[in-house]
């Protein structure tokens, strides 16, 4: 029974899917795709899905992501463990595991990247002398991949590289920016030529290394296609992101902000869209500094229509030599560790002001092929999902082991670049997006307190406050809204909600109003 009802739920799904139209332009995907979350050192590590320390992915823990109110989930997936012969067959096993990852995603209707991640021995550097067989075995997978998935709708992306260089040169030379150039091309060319949905699919194009300095975008050259994304990665400032010890205090701006200019300036202002796929801090015990980088980060991001997608890799803090630390989402606990920092990314991507309609009817359908397909996966598939209760255990991702929680992350390496000031002709104002004040209520003392949503996306919203002293004293304040849904952050006051009712007071260093005076800066998020 299992193999016909396997080919039923397939036909099923593509038959639900040919009717989906594309959107008509790559900004109408990618300016709903703000904030996105990394699957990292999960399908991309090398030896085996849990190889570097984490439980197997599970619907549950991607239901949190979007819950928390992310919208893209990167999956990075490498393929090399599970290929063979001289076509590079990948194995039937390892795409029902990577599609039920994949509909993890759809069912919360997040948009979902897949790409060619980590590879092996070096059969994708970037040499002339290389180019050829890279080509060869880059479009061999490619061609598999886009005809596993050539019936989903447009929440599904395809990155054809991760941070493509030759070995370990992160800056890169004439002939391997002219070979970068080529084998995106080649892959876009076959995953096209696949046809379905893959013909107008978004599909987003790496630079050297990922990178976004000035030589590397000279030589960057995009082939002549209307559904294309620039894809770059920005760990930036790199001696407080990256770099151990380096430093740990937050003070370099002009590292994103001219980023995020010249990124905007190259591409973004001339209609090309660009997907910032990677982004992090690495912990080194800092937790107050790297809250205000996430949120100036997701800010620049925002004001560049840049959607960023911040890198998770499961790994905590152990100690002071050890990078690439950047865990949010516990993934056995499925809880997040440092609740001050997603609100502090929520709060900068709540200024995001772009929105862009996409075809309701492309959505419908992702959803329907993820429903048809996660059947047919499940019963085709011989990795079945499991529970999160495994534990993370130490392992390391490409460097020795020294993590206590999970394995050292991939190749976060330098890439990106400096630099920003988003500019560019963003003009109007993050409270154009947001949308609708909601209700104000006063409490004891002529206190009044009212909301503005800033950022929804349905399933939720965060809002900004503003708390007013309408008495002729200074006063200690207290204050009380209705709301809807369930508050899970709140920033700059003390909360607590009952039902509908958020009852707020001063967070020590602003409780007391001086008489007519407002308080600002205060704001929440919460799920419907």
């Amino acid at each position: 029974m299992k193999t016909p009802l396997k080919y039923i739920a397939l036909a099923t799904a593509l038959m639900l899917s040919v009717g989906a139209q594309a959107a008509s332009t790559p900004f109408q995907i990618t300016d709903n795709m703000m904030p996105g979350w990394n699957l990292g050192n999960a399908l991309d590590s090398i030896g085996g899905e849990t190889n570097w320390g984490n439980p197997k992915t599970t619907q549950a823990m991607i239901d949190a992501v979007a819950k928390a109110g992310f919208k893209t989930i990167r999956v990075p997936v490498s393929w090399d463990d599970y290929v063979s012969g001289s076509g590079y067959t990948i194995s039937t096993t390892w795409l029902n595991r990577v599609e039920e990852v994949v509909n993890y995603g759809l069912k919360n209707n997040l948009y979902v990247i897949i790409n060619v991640h980590h590879t092996q021995n070096g059969w994708l550097n970037t040499t002339s002398a290389n180019e050829a067989a890279a080509k060869d075995r880059l479009s061999k997978y490619w061609q598999q991949i886009a005809t596993r998935f050539k019936g989903y709708g447009d929440k599904l992306i395809f990155e054809t590289m991760n941070e493509p260089r030759n070995g370990d040169d992160w800056w890169g030379t004439a002939e391997t920016f002219s070979v970068i150039n080529s084998l995106n091309k080649a892959a876009l060319t076959t995953i096209r030529a696949t046809g379905g949905n893959n013909a107008t699919r978004l599909v987003m194009l790496p630079t050297y290394a990922a990178s976004a300095y000035d030589w590397q975008l000279d030589s960057y050259t995009l082939p002549s296609d209307s559904m294309i994304a620039v894809s770059v990665h920005g760990y930036l400032p790199f001696a407080f992101a990256m770099e151990v010890p380096g430093t740990s205090t937050f003070t370099d701006t002009a590292a994103i902000d001219g980023l995020f200019s010249r990124i905007n300036t190259r591409y973004v202002a001339k209609g090309i869209p660009v997907v910032m796929g990677e982004w992090a801090t690495t912990d080194k015990n800092n937790l107050s500094e790297r809250i205000k980088h996430a949120e100036y980060y997701m800010k620049a991001a925002a004001k560049a229509r840049v959607p960023a997608v911040v890198w998770d890799n499961n790994v905590f803090y152990t100690n002071s030599g050890t990078t690439d630390v950047m865990g949010l989402l516990n993934r056995s606990t499925i809880t997040w560790a440092y609740p001050e920092l997603m609100t502090s990314i929520m709060r900068g991507a709540s200024t995001w002001s772009w929105s862009s309609s996409s075809s309701s009817s492309s959505s419908a359908a992702s959803s329907a092929v993820s429903s048809a397909a996660s059947s047919s996966s499940s019963k085709s598939s011989s990795s079945a999902s499991s529970s999160a209760a495994a534990s993370s255990s130490a392992a390391s991702s490409k460097s020795s082991a020294s993590s206590s929680v999970a394995s050292s992350s991939s190749s976060k390496s330098s890439s990106a670049s400096s630099a920003s000031s988003a500019s560019s002709s963003k003009a109007s104002s993050s409270s154009s997006a947001a949308s609708s004040s909601s209700a104000a209520s006063s409490a004891a003392g002529g206190v009044t307190a009212s909301y503005v949503i800033n950022n929804d996306w349905g399933a939720g919203y965060c809002a900004n406050i503003t708390v007013r002293n309408g008495t002729s004293a200074a006063v200690t304040w207290n204050a009380s809204l209705t709301v809807s849904g369930k508050v899970n952050q709140l920033w700059n006051a003390t909360w607590s909600q009952s039902g509908s009712m958020l009852a707020l007071s001063g967070a020590g260093w602003n409780n007391t109003l001086a008489a007519g005076a407002s308080a600002g800066s205060i704001g929440f998020c919460a799920t419907r």
